[in-house]
């Protein structure tokens, strides 16, 4: 696996990395229609969200 696919599977670099795992797995499951995943979706964003947030706050 190229360099750059190994730091995005690896939990301390990617936090949201189940919530992108269950958004794909939707998207897979429901033949990519993303209005049965849109749950899916927003619990990504919300973890990014906070990690963007967390992570400003440290600096």
């Amino acid at each position: 696996m190229p360099m750059v696919g190994r730091r995005l599977r690896d939990p301390d670099i990617n936090p949201c990395l189940s919530e992108s795992d269950a958004s794909t797995r939707c998207m897979d499951e429901n033949n990519y229609d993303r209005e049965k995943c849109s749950t899916y979706f927003l619990k990504y964003k919300n973890c990014r969200k906070f990690w963007v947030s967390a992570r400003l706050a440290l600096c």
